[in-house]
């Protein structure tokens, strides 16, 4: 008995989160209202109360479950795979991405408080600066600087590209950003040597 009142919490929250989205694809998230949310649902407001205290929470919800996903999905990667080849994680995560891109432009076309992308951001950080690995890398301080530094702009284009600031699919990004990765950076110059 306790499975199946589990299985049919499980679809309500599921029923619930599906009949966000569609809304969020009709009106502003401001307008999203519970008793619009449970009519789509056909679910009645005891059962949307049972699990959410309001559509925000709805919203918060569908975004953490992006960021658990997205965690999912790389928890095989560790430090010393990052640091040595980045490609196959980040292109890993911009599939994972891209999948989901309907219900990920929604979010941040229609919803002004949709940081996901900077709890992903956060969240991967942590899993990579707490691998047990990253004792081996010495001063931690420069360790964490590097890990920032890429999964911040990493995270940063995936932003650009939901966005349209970057006229491109996420995966030419990944690919293009790959590239340049293992291709390296032209060297620096000081303004000496260019003389």
């Amino acid at each position: 008995m306790e499975k199946k009142r589990n299985r049919n919490a499980i679809r309500s929250v599921n029923m619930i989160m599906d009949s966000y989205v569609e809304l969020l694809n009709e009106v502003p998230a401001d307008k999203i209202t519970v008793t619009a949310i449970v009519n789509r649902a056909g679910l009645n407001r005891s059962t949307f109360y049972a699990h959410f205290t309001s559509p925000d929470d709805v919203q918060r919800m569908l975004e953490q479950k992006l960021v658990d996903d997205l965690l999912e999905s790389i928890k095989d990667f560790d430090l010393n795979g990052l640091m040595n080849n980045p490609g196959p994680l980040i292109d890993l995560v911009s599939k994972r991405i891209e999948a989901k891109m309907s219900c990920v432009k929604l979010m941040f076309e229609k919803h002004s408080a949709a940081h996901w992308l900077d709890s992903l951001r956060e969240a991967v950080i942590e899993k990579f600066m707490s691998d047990p690995q990253a004792e081996s890398y010495g001063d931690r301080d420069m360790l964490l600087l590097k890990v920032r530094f890429f999964i911040g702009g990493y995270i940063s284009l995936c932003r650009d590209c939901i966005t349209n600031h970057i006229d491109m699919p996420l995966g030419s990004l990944t690919e293009t950003l790959a590239m340049t990765i293992t291709g390296g950076l032209a060297p620096y110059k000081t303004s000496e040597e260019k003389k």
